[in-house]
Protein backbone atom coordinates (compact mmCIF):
# COMPACT_ATOMS: atom_id res chain seq x y z
CA UNK A 1 0.00 0.00 0.00
CA UNK A 2 2.88 2.74 1.03
CA UNK A 3 4.69 2.21 -2.55
CA UNK A 4 7.67 4.82 -3.02
CA UNK A 5 8.01 6.72 -5.80
CA UNK A 6 10.82 8.20 -7.64
CA UNK A 7 10.66 12.48 -8.41
CA UNK A 8 11.09 12.21 -12.14
CA UNK A 9 13.02 15.19 -13.55
CA UNK A 10 15.79 15.96 -16.14
CA UNK A 11 16.86 19.56 -15.99
CA UNK A 12 17.14 22.73 -13.10
CA UNK A 13 14.15 21.36 -11.86
CA UNK A 14 14.50 19.15 -8.61
CA UNK A 15 11.61 17.30 -8.82
CA UNK A 16 -7.81 20.28 -4.14
CA UNK A 17 -9.76 19.41 -7.15
CA UNK A 18 -12.67 16.62 -6.91
CA UNK A 19 -14.16 16.08 -4.74
CA UNK A 20 -13.89 19.10 -2.91
CA UNK A 21 -12.02 19.60 0.54
CA UNK A 22 -12.39 22.53 2.71
CA UNK A 23 -12.07 23.08 6.70
CA UNK A 24 -14.42 25.13 8.83
CA UNK A 25 -13.73 26.89 12.33
CA UNK A 26 -15.03 26.81 15.95
CA UNK A 27 -14.93 24.48 18.69
CA UNK A 28 -16.10 21.33 15.73
CA UNK A 29 -12.81 21.58 13.44
CA UNK A 30 -15.05 19.80 10.56
CA UNK A 31 -13.60 18.50 6.99
CA UNK A 32 -16.38 18.98 4.02
CA UNK A 33 -16.67 16.68 1.39
CA UNK A 34 -18.93 16.96 -2.13
CA UNK A 35 -18.70 14.40 -4.03
CA UNK A 36 -21.40 15.36 -6.81
CA UNK A 37 -24.57 13.87 -5.13
CA UNK A 38 -24.05 14.48 -1.71
CA UNK A 39 -22.54 16.78 1.08
CA UNK A 40 -20.60 15.12 3.92
CA UNK A 41 -18.74 16.39 7.28
CA UNK A 42 -16.00 14.39 8.94
CA UNK A 43 -15.15 15.87 13.02
CA UNK A 44 -11.57 16.10 12.66
CA UNK A 45 -10.81 15.96 16.38
CA UNK A 46 -13.38 13.24 17.67
CA UNK A 47 -12.75 10.96 14.28
CA UNK A 48 -15.28 8.68 13.67
CA UNK A 49 -17.18 8.11 10.39
CA UNK A 50 -18.83 10.71 8.06
CA UNK A 51 -21.91 12.45 8.52
CA UNK A 52 -24.38 13.74 6.37
CA UNK A 53 -25.26 17.20 5.33
CA UNK A 54 -29.28 17.67 4.49
CA UNK A 55 -28.92 19.65 0.99
CA UNK A 56 -32.11 21.69 0.71
CA UNK A 57 -34.65 21.33 -2.36
CA UNK A 58 -33.49 22.86 -6.12
CA UNK A 59 -35.65 26.55 -5.71
CA UNK A 60 -36.28 26.48 -9.28
CA UNK A 61 -37.25 22.29 -8.99
CA UNK A 62 -39.69 21.10 -6.35
CA UNK A 63 -38.64 17.98 -4.99
CA UNK A 64 -35.46 17.49 -6.13
CA UNK A 65 -31.94 18.11 -3.94
CA UNK A 66 -29.12 20.19 -5.08
CA UNK A 67 -25.96 18.41 -6.44
CA UNK A 68 -22.90 20.21 -5.30
CA UNK A 69 -19.35 19.84 -7.12
CA UNK A 70 -17.44 22.29 -4.91
CA UNK A 71 -17.56 23.10 -0.82
CA UNK A 72 -15.73 25.91 0.00
CA UNK A 73 -15.49 28.35 3.43
CA UNK A 74 -15.86 32.13 3.53
CA UNK A 75 -15.81 33.60 6.77
CA UNK A 76 -17.27 31.10 8.33
CA UNK A 77 -20.26 30.28 5.99
CA UNK A 78 -20.15 27.05 3.85
CA UNK A 79 -21.08 27.70 0.11
CA UNK A 80 -21.86 25.16 -2.27
CA UNK A 81 -23.11 25.26 -6.19
CA UNK A 82 -25.50 23.13 -7.45
CA UNK A 83 -24.30 21.35 -10.94
CA UNK A 84 -27.79 20.37 -12.26
CA UNK A 85 -29.07 24.10 -11.66
CA UNK A 86 -26.29 26.71 -11.63
CA UNK A 87 -27.19 28.48 -8.50
CA UNK A 88 -24.89 28.31 -5.34
CA UNK A 89 -26.45 27.64 -1.50
CA UNK A 90 -24.68 29.49 1.58
CA UNK A 91 -25.28 28.97 5.12
CA UNK A 92 -25.06 31.88 7.92
CA UNK A 93 -21.80 31.68 9.51
CA UNK A 94 -20.39 28.59 11.69
CA UNK A 95 -23.42 26.26 11.08
CA UNK A 96 -22.16 23.19 12.46
CA UNK A 97 -20.07 24.74 15.38
CA UNK A 98 -22.93 23.39 17.50
CA UNK A 99 -25.17 20.05 16.99
CA UNK A 100 -28.41 21.73 17.58
CA UNK A 101 -29.70 24.92 16.31
CA UNK A 102 -33.10 27.07 17.69
CA UNK A 103 -35.36 27.89 14.64
CA UNK A 104 -38.53 29.78 14.59
CA UNK A 105 -41.39 27.20 14.79
CA UNK A 106 -43.26 27.26 11.13
CA UNK A 107 -46.69 25.84 10.60
CA UNK A 108 -47.68 25.88 6.68
CA UNK A 109 -45.33 28.66 6.24
CA UNK A 110 -46.58 31.10 8.68
CA UNK A 111 -44.32 31.58 12.37
CA UNK A 112 -46.19 30.28 15.17
CA UNK A 113 -46.36 32.33 18.26
CA UNK A 114 -46.37 31.64 22.10
CA UNK A 115 -49.88 31.93 24.10
CA UNK A 116 -49.12 35.49 24.81
CA UNK A 117 -49.21 36.40 21.34
CA UNK A 118 -45.86 38.34 20.80
CA UNK A 119 -43.18 36.30 21.21
CA UNK A 120 -42.03 33.79 18.20
CA UNK A 121 -42.28 30.44 19.25
CA UNK A 122 -39.15 27.95 18.59
CA UNK A 123 -37.87 24.72 18.35
CA UNK A 124 -34.77 22.86 18.50
CA UNK A 125 -33.22 20.96 15.20
CA UNK A 126 -30.47 19.38 14.33
CA UNK A 127 -27.54 21.31 13.07
CA UNK A 128 -26.71 19.52 10.01
CA UNK A 129 -30.07 18.95 8.89
CA UNK A 130 -30.75 22.94 8.64
CA UNK A 131 -27.00 24.71 7.07
CA UNK A 132 -28.57 25.59 4.05
CA UNK A 133 -31.83 26.88 5.50
CA UNK A 134 -32.62 30.61 7.40
CA UNK A 135 -34.03 30.75 10.89
CA UNK A 136 -37.45 30.66 8.29
CA UNK A 137 -36.55 27.46 6.93
CA UNK A 138 -35.98 28.98 4.06
CA UNK A 139 -33.09 28.13 1.32
CA UNK A 140 -30.31 30.46 1.10
CA UNK A 141 -29.13 31.24 -2.45
CA UNK A 142 -27.61 33.31 -5.34
CA UNK A 143 -26.53 33.16 -8.77
CA UNK A 144 -23.91 34.59 -10.82
CA UNK A 145 -24.51 38.13 -12.09
CA UNK A 146 -22.69 38.45 -15.34
CA UNK A 147 -24.74 36.84 -18.09
CA UNK A 148 -27.15 35.24 -15.51
CA UNK A 149 -24.02 32.92 -15.57
CA UNK A 150 -24.41 29.75 -14.26
CA UNK A 151 -22.00 28.68 -11.23
CA UNK A 152 -19.93 25.39 -12.03
CA UNK A 153 -16.98 25.52 -9.53
CA UNK A 154 -15.80 27.64 -6.14
CA UNK A 155 -12.80 28.18 -4.87
CA UNK A 156 -12.01 30.55 -1.57
CA UNK A 157 -8.41 32.01 -0.87
CA UNK A 158 -8.77 33.98 2.35
CA UNK A 159 -12.04 36.03 2.18
CA UNK A 160 -12.14 35.99 -1.18
CA UNK A 161 -14.58 33.65 -3.14
CA UNK A 162 -13.67 33.27 -7.07
CA UNK A 163 -16.82 31.97 -8.22
CA UNK A 164 -16.68 30.14 -11.65
CA UNK A 165 -19.09 29.94 -14.64
CA UNK A 166 -19.32 28.94 -18.15
CA UNK A 167 -19.07 32.40 -19.41
CA UNK A 168 -17.38 34.53 -16.79
CA UNK A 169 -15.62 34.27 -13.69
CA UNK A 170 -16.44 36.63 -10.57
CA UNK A 171 -14.93 37.49 -7.36
CA UNK A 172 -17.29 37.39 -4.29
CA UNK A 173 -16.99 38.55 -0.53
CA UNK A 174 -19.00 38.10 2.22
CA UNK A 175 -20.30 41.69 3.58
CA UNK A 176 -21.68 42.35 7.09
CA UNK A 177 -24.03 44.99 6.61
CA UNK A 178 -27.17 42.89 7.81
CA UNK A 179 -27.68 40.36 10.49
CA UNK A 180 -26.81 36.82 8.31
CA UNK A 181 -24.65 38.75 6.02
CA UNK A 182 -24.80 39.28 2.41
CA UNK A 183 -22.65 38.49 -0.46
CA UNK A 184 -20.93 41.07 -2.44
CA UNK A 185 -19.41 41.18 -5.53
CA UNK A 186 -16.30 42.75 -5.57
CA UNK A 187 -14.61 42.78 -8.99
CA UNK A 188 -16.20 42.46 -12.68
CA UNK A 189 -13.84 40.56 -13.91
CA UNK A 190 -13.62 38.80 -17.68
CA UNK A 191 -17.13 38.91 -19.07
CA UNK A 192 -18.26 36.68 -22.29
CA UNK A 193 -14.27 36.31 -22.74
CA UNK A 194 -13.38 33.70 -20.05
CA UNK A 195 -14.79 30.95 -18.61
CA UNK A 196 -14.70 27.60 -17.02
CA UNK A 197 -14.25 24.55 -19.38
CA UNK A 198 -13.44 21.95 -16.96
CA UNK A 199 -14.84 22.00 -13.13
CA UNK A 200 -12.84 19.45 -11.87
CA UNK A 201 -9.26 21.60 -13.46
CA UNK A 202 -9.53 23.85 -10.41
CA UNK A 203 -6.70 23.72 -8.35
CA UNK A 204 -4.57 26.31 -5.93
CA UNK A 205 -0.98 26.42 -6.57
CA UNK A 206 1.12 28.90 -4.06
CA UNK A 207 -2.21 31.72 -3.69
CA UNK A 208 -2.65 31.10 -7.56
CA UNK A 209 -5.87 29.48 -8.75
CA UNK A 210 -5.57 27.78 -12.19
CA UNK A 211 -8.10 26.08 -14.58
CA UNK A 212 -8.84 25.08 -17.83
CA UNK A 213 -10.77 27.92 -19.65
CA UNK A 214 -13.63 27.43 -21.82
CA UNK A 215 -11.74 28.78 -24.66
CA UNK A 216 -15.02 31.11 -26.06
CA UNK A 217 -12.21 34.12 -26.73
CA UNK A 218 -9.17 32.23 -28.24
CA UNK A 219 -9.09 28.32 -27.69
CA UNK A 220 -9.34 26.35 -24.96
CA UNK A 221 -5.92 27.63 -22.19
CA UNK A 222 -4.73 27.16 -18.64
CA UNK A 223 -5.33 30.59 -16.33
CA UNK A 224 -4.21 31.80 -12.97
CA UNK A 225 -5.56 33.83 -11.05
CA UNK A 226 -3.47 35.57 -8.55
CA UNK A 227 -5.63 38.15 -7.01
CA UNK A 228 -7.54 39.23 -9.31
CA UNK A 229 -5.47 39.43 -12.16
CA UNK A 230 -5.35 36.62 -15.02
CA UNK A 231 -2.71 35.54 -16.56
CA UNK A 232 -2.51 32.61 -19.39
CA UNK A 233 0.19 29.95 -18.67
CA UNK A 234 -0.15 27.50 -21.26
CA UNK A 235 1.72 27.34 -24.13
CA UNK A 236 0.46 27.47 -27.86
CA UNK A 237 1.23 23.33 -28.30
CA UNK A 238 -0.40 22.69 -24.80
CA UNK A 239 -3.82 24.28 -26.09
CA UNK A 240 -3.53 23.03 -29.65
CA UNK A 241 -4.04 19.41 -27.38
CA UNK A 242 -6.77 21.03 -25.65
CA UNK A 243 -8.97 22.34 -28.13
CA UNK A 244 -8.55 18.60 -29.56
CA UNK A 245 -9.06 16.84 -26.65
CA UNK A 246 -12.28 15.71 -24.08
CA UNK A 247 -11.42 18.39 -21.27
CA UNK A 248 -14.95 17.92 -19.76
CA UNK A 249 -13.47 15.27 -17.08
CA UNK A 250 -10.13 16.88 -16.81
CA UNK A 251 -8.48 17.04 -13.30
CA UNK A 252 -6.28 19.61 -11.98
CA UNK A 253 -4.23 19.02 -8.83
CA UNK A 254 -1.15 20.62 -6.86
CA UNK A 255 2.14 19.87 -4.97
CA UNK A 256 5.29 21.30 -4.08
CA UNK A 257 9.02 19.80 -3.91
CA UNK A 258 12.02 21.33 -2.87
CA UNK A 259 11.10 24.97 -3.37
CA UNK A 260 9.08 24.55 -6.78
CA UNK A 261 5.32 24.39 -7.01
CA UNK A 262 3.36 22.32 -9.41
CA UNK A 263 -0.09 22.66 -11.01
CA UNK A 264 -0.68 19.15 -12.71
CA UNK A 265 -3.06 18.44 -15.19
CA UNK A 266 -4.69 15.10 -16.06
CA UNK A 267 -6.40 14.78 -19.19
CA UNK A 268 -8.24 11.41 -18.90
CA UNK A 269 -9.15 11.54 -22.74
CA UNK A 270 -6.98 13.45 -24.44
CA UNK A 271 -5.60 13.48 -27.79
CA UNK A 272 -5.90 9.78 -30.26
CA UNK A 273 -7.92 8.54 -27.04
CA UNK A 274 -5.10 8.63 -25.11
CA UNK A 275 -4.88 9.79 -21.10
CA UNK A 276 -1.92 12.34 -20.79
CA UNK A 277 -1.01 14.42 -17.63
CA UNK A 278 0.96 17.49 -17.91
CA UNK A 279 2.56 19.84 -15.25
CA UNK A 280 3.45 23.21 -14.97
CA UNK A 281 6.16 24.17 -12.72
CA UNK A 282 5.82 28.25 -11.23
CA UNK A 283 9.68 28.71 -10.66
CA UNK A 284 10.91 27.78 -13.87
CA UNK A 285 7.42 28.62 -15.59
CA UNK A 286 7.98 25.38 -17.65
CA UNK A 287 5.30 23.24 -18.68
CA UNK A 288 6.62 18.89 -18.67
CA UNK A 289 4.80 15.41 -19.15
CA UNK A 290 4.74 13.06 -16.29
CA UNK A 291 3.96 9.36 -17.75
CA UNK A 292 4.16 6.30 -16.09
CA UNK A 293 5.63 2.64 -18.06
CA UNK A 294 3.58 0.06 -18.52
CA UNK A 295 5.88 -2.69 -16.76
CA UNK A 296 5.29 -5.41 -19.21
CA UNK A 297 5.42 -3.68 -22.56
CA UNK A 298 7.38 -0.66 -21.08
CA UNK A 299 4.93 1.74 -23.29
CA UNK A 300 4.37 5.01 -22.06
CA UNK A 301 0.99 5.58 -20.45
CA UNK A 302 -0.17 8.78 -18.42
CA UNK A 303 1.15 9.45 -14.92
CA UNK A 304 -0.63 7.00 -12.76
CA UNK A 305 -0.44 9.71 -9.96
CA UNK A 306 -3.23 11.78 -8.63
CA UNK A 307 -4.75 13.82 -5.96
CA UNK A 308 -1.33 14.80 -3.76
CA UNK A 309 -1.61 15.99 -0.18
CA UNK A 310 1.25 16.71 2.35
CA UNK A 311 1.03 14.02 5.16
CA UNK A 312 3.13 13.28 7.86
CA UNK A 313 6.00 15.52 6.15
CA UNK A 314 5.65 13.30 3.05
CA UNK A 315 3.95 13.88 -0.69
CA UNK A 316 1.50 11.80 -0.92
CA UNK A 317 -0.27 10.38 -3.96
CA UNK A 318 -3.39 8.06 -5.15
CA UNK A 319 -2.69 5.61 -7.61
CA UNK A 320 -5.05 6.06 -10.80
CA UNK A 321 -4.75 2.22 -11.43
CA UNK A 322 -4.95 0.59 -7.95
CA UNK A 323 -6.03 3.11 -5.68
CA UNK A 324 -2.90 2.50 -3.69
CA UNK A 325 -1.40 5.25 -1.55
CA UNK A 326 2.36 6.27 -2.82
CA UNK A 327 4.60 8.42 -1.90
CA UNK A 328 7.55 10.78 -3.25
CA UNK A 329 11.38 10.11 -2.32
CA UNK A 330 13.84 12.19 -3.28
CA UNK A 331 16.43 9.61 -3.17
CA UNK A 332 14.64 7.09 -5.27
CA UNK A 333 14.50 7.04 -9.50
CA UNK A 334 12.33 4.71 -9.86
CA UNK A 335 8.72 3.65 -10.23
CA UNK A 336 7.50 0.73 -7.74
CA UNK A 337 4.85 -1.51 -9.80
CA UNK A 338 4.38 -3.88 -6.54
CA UNK A 339 6.29 -4.77 -3.41
CA UNK A 340 8.98 -6.93 -5.65
CA UNK A 341 9.06 -5.15 -9.14
CA UNK A 342 9.52 -1.53 -10.03
CA UNK A 343 10.49 0.51 -13.21
CA UNK A 344 13.51 2.98 -13.87
CA UNK A 345 11.96 6.81 -14.21
CA UNK A 346 12.70 7.60 -18.00
CA UNK A 347 13.85 11.76 -17.74
CA UNK A 348 13.76 13.40 -20.61
CA UNK A 349 14.52 17.16 -22.61
CA UNK A 350 13.51 17.51 -25.95
CA UNK A 351 14.57 20.81 -27.63
CA UNK A 352 12.28 22.87 -30.16
CA UNK A 353 13.45 22.79 -33.83
CA UNK A 354 16.64 23.80 -34.70
CA UNK A 355 17.15 25.23 -37.66
CA UNK A 356 18.55 27.77 -40.67
CA UNK A 357 16.29 29.78 -42.45
CA UNK A 358 15.57 26.63 -43.78
CA UNK A 359 19.20 25.95 -45.56
CA UNK A 360 21.31 22.67 -44.96
CA UNK A 361 24.10 22.78 -42.13
CA UNK A 362 26.29 20.23 -40.65
CA UNK A 363 25.45 19.57 -37.30
CA UNK A 364 29.06 19.73 -35.98
CA UNK A 365 28.74 19.13 -32.48
CA UNK A 366 26.46 19.26 -29.20
CA UNK A 367 27.66 19.79 -25.52
CA UNK A 368 25.84 19.14 -22.68
CA UNK A 369 26.41 19.78 -18.83
CA UNK A 370 25.63 17.60 -16.88
CA UNK A 371 25.60 16.92 -12.75
CA UNK A 372 24.47 13.57 -11.87
CA UNK A 373 24.75 14.38 -8.33
CA UNK A 374 26.13 11.36 -5.52
CA UNK A 375 25.24 7.82 -4.64
CA UNK A 376 27.32 5.61 -2.70
CA UNK A 377 29.03 3.98 -5.44
CA UNK A 378 31.05 6.30 -6.54
CA UNK A 379 32.26 3.53 -9.56
CA UNK A 380 29.22 3.40 -11.47
CA UNK A 381 29.65 5.66 -14.94
CA UNK A 382 26.05 6.81 -16.17
CA UNK A 383 25.21 7.23 -19.92
CA UNK A 384 23.00 9.58 -21.20
CA UNK A 385 20.95 8.67 -24.53
CA UNK A 386 20.97 11.22 -27.71
CA UNK A 387 18.08 10.94 -30.32
CA UNK A 388 17.54 13.23 -33.28
CA UNK A 389 14.29 13.70 -35.44
CA UNK A 390 14.12 14.99 -38.93
CA UNK A 391 10.61 15.59 -38.92
CA UNK A 392 9.76 17.89 -36.05
CA UNK A 393 9.63 15.51 -33.10
CA UNK A 394 7.13 13.41 -34.54
CA UNK A 395 9.70 10.89 -35.08
CA UNK A 396 13.13 9.84 -34.12
CA UNK A 397 16.32 7.80 -35.11
CA UNK A 398 18.93 5.59 -33.69
CA UNK A 399 20.25 6.48 -30.37
CA UNK A 400 23.85 7.91 -29.09
CA UNK A 401 25.15 6.86 -26.15
CA UNK A 402 27.74 9.03 -24.30
CA UNK A 403 29.39 9.00 -20.81
CA UNK A 404 28.12 11.21 -18.34
CA UNK A 405 31.29 11.06 -16.32
CA UNK A 406 31.44 9.24 -12.89
CA UNK A 407 28.83 9.96 -10.03
CA UNK A 408 30.19 13.30 -8.49
CA UNK A 409 31.93 14.76 -11.26
CA UNK A 410 29.98 17.29 -11.35
CA UNK A 411 29.89 19.89 -14.13
CA UNK A 412 30.99 16.96 -16.55
CA UNK A 413 30.53 17.81 -20.11
CA UNK A 414 29.61 15.68 -22.54
CA UNK A 415 29.96 15.85 -25.95
CA UNK A 416 27.89 14.01 -29.38
CA UNK A 417 30.20 14.58 -32.36
CA UNK A 418 29.38 14.86 -36.30
CA UNK A 419 25.75 14.72 -36.03
CA UNK A 420 24.98 14.80 -40.12
CA UNK A 421 23.54 17.09 -41.79
CA UNK A 422 20.17 18.58 -41.36
CA UNK A 423 17.68 20.73 -42.50
CA UNK A 424 15.72 21.00 -39.57
CA UNK A 425 15.78 19.05 -36.14
CA UNK A 426 14.64 18.13 -32.84
CA UNK A 427 17.26 16.17 -30.74
CA UNK A 428 15.96 14.38 -27.72
CA UNK A 429 17.73 13.50 -24.26
CA UNK A 430 17.07 11.09 -21.86
CA UNK A 431 18.23 9.40 -19.13
CA UNK A 432 17.46 6.68 -16.86
CA UNK A 433 20.31 6.12 -13.68
CA UNK A 434 19.08 5.38 -10.84
CA UNK A 435 20.18 8.94 -9.70
CA UNK A 436 19.92 12.24 -9.02
CA UNK A 437 20.53 14.42 -12.29
CA UNK A 438 20.49 17.98 -13.64
CA UNK A 439 20.94 19.56 -16.97
CA UNK A 440 22.81 22.30 -16.27
CA UNK A 441 23.72 23.46 -19.83
CA UNK A 442 23.89 22.56 -23.54
CA UNK A 443 25.11 24.61 -26.37
CA UNK A 444 25.23 23.23 -30.38
CA UNK A 445 28.10 24.30 -32.85
CA UNK A 446 26.70 24.15 -36.73
CA UNK A 447 28.09 25.09 -40.09
CA UNK A 448 26.00 26.59 -42.84
CA UNK A 449 26.04 25.06 -46.37
CA UNK A 450 24.15 27.73 -48.22
CA UNK A 451 22.09 25.86 -50.13
CA UNK A 452 18.55 23.89 -49.66
CA UNK A 453 17.95 20.41 -50.39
Amino acid sequence: MDYKWGVECLGSVNTGSYPTFAETGGERPLLLIADGVNLFYYNLKEGGSLHYINLPDRINEQGAKIKPTHVQVVSGSIIVNDSGSGYAYYSIPYPLSQTTRQVYKIVNGEVQYKPDNITPDTETVQSDQYVFLDDYGTPLYKNGESNSDAISALYAIGSNLIVFGPKSIEFWQRGDAEQYQTWVRTSYTFNREVGLDSPKSVASVNNNVCFVSNGMNAGRAVFAISGTEFQKISETWLDEILDNSDTDNAIGFAYSRSNHAFYGLYIPNAQNKRSRTFVYDFSTHQWAERSSRNFETGRDLAWNLIYPVWFDNRTVFGHIGDGELVYLDDNFHREEVNENESVSLIRRRQSPVIMNNYQNFTFDELGVELNTGSINDYSVNPKVQLEISEDGGNSFGNTVLEECGKTGQYFYRVRFLNLGVQRLCVVRLTFSENMDVTLTNASIRVSPLGFSM
